[in-house]
């Protein structure tokens, strides 16, 4: 009898230490899940802030840029605020929101206008400089062949008529651009002021034959001799 007495107590209590030690693993497994949960919540947190953080960054950044543009515009075209200014003052001043509107955030159309203020004030160097670079970073921003066309009458004004033809020429290479007509006029033209009337004439051909509905075909035809 005592043996068999012994034998349940001796079974109870090892149950009774394994409830125990289950108990304390439950709530080991517990706590590390509870600590793995609130890990996970700070990283989503600090995950989360960051992207809204981003997120206002930018938008107080382009708010920014934006105002500055719009600024360098008010001073390059002289509205009622600006007209104080002399013309070279205006373009130095636009310059510099151009500039600072650029530095927050990087946009194809404030580097055209820095170009526009630099040639404005006989800065054609600083202008095709400037504009190489927004046909080189931006090259889909769709106002390609603008600069490209700006570009070539810079070259013009620098008296370097070979590498005016070459910015005419990426400008009839560039898809859909709305300047290739105005782009082959202005090829003819310096063609003709080169003495070489017969490339001339037939840039004006070109022009006529490619865009019958343009507005400058007249003004081809006319140089053409033709009525």
């Amino acid at each position: 009898m005592p043996k068999i007495i012994k034998r349940r107590s001796e079974k109870k209590i090892r149950t009774e230490e394994d409830i125990r030690e289950t108990v304390v693993d439950i709530r080991k497994r517990l706590k590390e899940r509870q600590r793995a949960l609130v890990y996970a919540a700070v990283i989503f947190l600090v995950v989360t802030l960051s992207v809204s953080g981003l997120f206002i960054y930018k938008k107080a950044s382009m708010s920014r840029a934006m105002e500055l543009e719009l600024e360098g515009y008010r001073l390059f075209y002289g509205d009622y605020q600006a007209q104080a200014f002399s013309p070279s003052e205006r373009y130095k001043k636009a310059l510099e929101k151009f500039n600072e509107s650029y530095k927050a955030k990087k946009r194809p159309n404030v580097l055209l206008y820095i170009a526009n203020s630099h040639y404005e004030l006989g800065g054609y160097d600083e202008a095709i400089k400037t504009l190489k670079e927004l046909t080189n970073q931006f090259p889909d921003s769709g106002i390609a062949s603008i600069a490209y066309y700006k570009t070539a009458t810079a070259y013009v004004k620098k008296g370097d008529t070979d590498n005016a033809l070459n910015a005419l020429k990426q400008i009839v290479s560039v898809k859909d651009s709305a300047l290739q007509d105005m782009a082959l006029l202005e090829t003819g033209k310096i063609l003709e002021l080169s003495g070489k009337t017969e490339d001339a004439r037939n840039k004006y051909k070109e022009l006529i034959n490619k865009f019958p509905k343009s507005a400058l075909i007249n003004e081809a035809k006319a140089r053409m001799g033709e009525k």
